[in-house]
């Protein structure tokens, strides 16, 4: 499992108050709901993968402790708490896909929940068809010759019809979002007397019939119930409680393949609690009469759609049989039954067996998720891009990293991004107003990420590179423009400006480069700044940097131009942003920057994104080494 790429729902408690997608890597559990604000969404992403493996996010600390917390039924509530791993996808279930399984169901059809008649049923039937049915092949002439010897002897069922028959037995298990996780307790129908536990592996299909991952499951069976009637599956199945799913979705990768599913054996521990009971049992993948993949294919196609994917429970050939209460009695559960479920790729599943009209009722549904994401969006949005805003469809599914994108300019820049489609990493050290810029959008199809660092360590920057990956736009934004006059200046303050205007554009470069070399090309955009052309006072070391810029775009455009890299300089003017306003943009000033100015509007934070995104599309593909001024006119005029 140390391999493993897992990914799963917590509860956050706190501010945050609901649900939450994670990764766990190397024992880590990290929150990843801004790259995917849904299991659902994670699993539709093409890189769905790289996302679990490596999307900065906030690290919950161990994985362990919250086992250990969900296993003692939440007790803490400082520690988030485990949740089943799916969220809007619909969950479904297969019937008698084992042999095993299968002469069960005729016996409880045939016993008409009786569990008293369940022996003697047993014998009658196996000495009649034999107990080994693995070896027909549903919708087989040898299937459809037992079909006809069984009618002919009154022991067809509807069972065997899905069991053997061509078609699959195919059922809505719960409604989506109505899964426990591990831990949790499973809930019985108070009329149920006859039950057992049903250990699954639950595959993850998304939207596209994709099978991106599998977990474990326990479909509680209430035998009596669904015995009396097929007609009363839904009272049988769709429960309070009545689905477990977890602990976690073990992502397909190199290491973890359809095929081990298809070789695993899920094992399965029932310890009762009042009368020391233990019966163990596994379950063999190998033994299921049709492959998972067939399985899926008989759910989703043409012929029905899922839009937020589906999980899907490949049925089960384990039926506990041990009398527990009295000699041809059988089994049943006990209320507080502890039941493991396990198998060595997917961890194991635990839970409590209670009455489900005596454990926590269902309370989050969709409606509330949808409710909390509409809480997470103000009234009035920090940031607004104009609704006019171009269309590129060049920039969709483009990774870019947005340099200072908190605030501000580059903040408008994350969002215009954004909702362009890109995947877009914003680099700042200001934690609440990125936070907050990353809570604004966090609704969106392709939602930004934030990742704290501190640009001036360049042995940080380095590493944040490394860990986003491959870069396909680069926005060169930071900078702070503090004022200051000579006689003030000393070499730290000089070198800190520097480091903070300069140096980093250079070496962000320098990062991502070599990554665009090998996918064929990409787009460095640096920010300049109109001050040194207009040489405004008090901002020396500032303008200094900024020229500096200037000349390192026409290098850089020349050394990366043959391997088509893409290199420019967007100049903005008087910008109308908050730090602006609030520092230096005094009335006197307006008016001052209005009278320069060629258009008598002041330039706004969507301008200067208007820019970027031109000049990072493919409608800009024969731009580089250029500047370009976004100042209604103010130099030059």
């Amino acid at each position: 499992m140390s391999r493993a790429v897992l990914v799963g729902r917590v509860w956050r408690g706190g501010v945050i108050n609901g649900p939450c997608v994670v990764a766990v890597r190397n024992g880590e559990v990290f929150d990843i709901t801004g790259h995917a604000p849904t299991m659902s969404d994670l699993l539709e992403r093409d890189d769905a993968l790289e996302v679990a493996r490596s999307a900065p996010g906030e690290s919950l600390g161990d994985v362990q402790p919250l086992l250990a917390n969900a296993l003692a039924g939440g007790a803490d509530d400082s520690i988030p708490r485990l949740l089943a791993p799916c969220d809007l996808q619909a969950i479904k279930a297969c019937g008698v896909t084992f042999a095993v399984s299968l002469l069960e169901r005729v016996i409880e059809e045939q016993a008409a929940g009786d569990p008293s008649r369940a022996n003697a049923l047993r014998a009658e039937i196996q000495t009649i068809i034999g107990s080994d049915l693995s070896a027909i092949r549903p919708g087989s002439p040898e299937a459809a010759k037992l079909k006809a010897d069984l009618i002919a002897r009154g022991l067809w069922s509807p069972y065997m019809e899905v069991g053997i028959g061509p078609d699959a037995e195919v059922f809505s298990k719960s409604q989506p979002m109505s899964a426990v996780g591990v831990g949790a307790d499973v809930g019985l129908h108070p009329d149920s007397k006859w039950n057992n536990p049903e250990p699954e592996i639950v595959l993850a299909v998304n939207s596209q019939a994709k099978v991106l991952g599998a977990t474990l499951g326990n479909d509680v069976n209430l035998r009596d119930i669904e015995g009396r009637s097929a007609l009363l599956l839904g009272k049988a199945k769709d429960n309070n409680g009545s689905c477990s799913i977890g602990p976690f979705i073990r992502l397909f990768d190199d290491h973890f393949t359809i095929d081990t599913i298809r070789n695993a054996e899920v094992s399965m521990l029932i310890e009762g609690r009042d009368d020391d009971f233990r019966l163990a049992g596994a379950s063999r993948m190998r033994e299921i009469s049709r492959d998972p993949l067939d399985l899926v294919s008989q759910v989703c196609g043409r012929h029905h759609q899922y839009p937020d994917g589906f999980m899907l429970f490949l049925g089960t050939m384990f039926s506990p049989i041990k009398d527990r209460d009295a000699v041809g009695g059988g089994f049943t559960h006990h209320l507080g039954d502890r039941v493991s479920i396990s198998t060595p790729s997917l961890g194991a599943l635990v839970n409590h067996v209670q009455r489900s009209d005596q454990i926590a009722p269902w309370t989050y549904g969709t409606r509330a998720l949808l409710n909390r994401a509409r809480a997470s969006v103000p009234a009035k949005p920090a940031v607004q891009t104009k609704a006019e805003q171009a269309i590129y469809p060049s920039l969709a599914g483009k990774r870019v990293v947005v340099t200072g994108g908190g605030s501000g300019i580059g903040a408008g820049i994350v969002e215009a991004f954004a909702r362009q489609g890109a995947r877009v990493h914003f680099l700042d050290i200001a934690e609440a107003d990125s936070r907050a810029l990353e809570a604004t959008l966090s609704t969106l199809p392709v939602p930004p990420t934030f990742v704290q660092c501190d640009l001036t360590n360049l042995a940080t920057l380095a590493k944040t590179f490394a860990d986003i990956g491959t870069v396909d736009i680069l926005i060169n934004n930071a900078a702070n423009d503090d004022r200051h006059n000579l006689a003030d200046v000393t070499p730290e303050y000089w070198e800190g400006r520097m480091a903070v205007n300069l140096r980093h554009q250079y070496f962000c470069a320098q990062a991502v480069a070599q990554g665009m070399r090998e996918q064929g090309g990409g787009v460095i955009l640096n920010f300049g700044s109109i001050s040194w052309h207009l040489a405004l006072p008090d901002l020396t070391l500032y303008m200094m940097a900024k020229a500096a810029i200037e000349g390192m775009t026409r290098g850089l455009a020349r050394d990366l131009g043959p391997d088509n890299i893409r290199v420019n300089c967007i100049i903005p003017g008087g910008v109308r942003t908050p730090r602006q306003e609030a520092l230096w943009h005094t009335p006197d000033e307006e008016a001052r920057i209005l009278a320069g100015q060629c258009l008598k509007q002041r330039v706004q934070v969507d301008d200067v994104a208007a820019m970027t995104l031109f000049l990072s599309s493919d409608s800009a593909s024969a731009c580089s080494g250029r500047e370009y001024f976004v100042d209604a006119g103010w130099y030059g005029a």
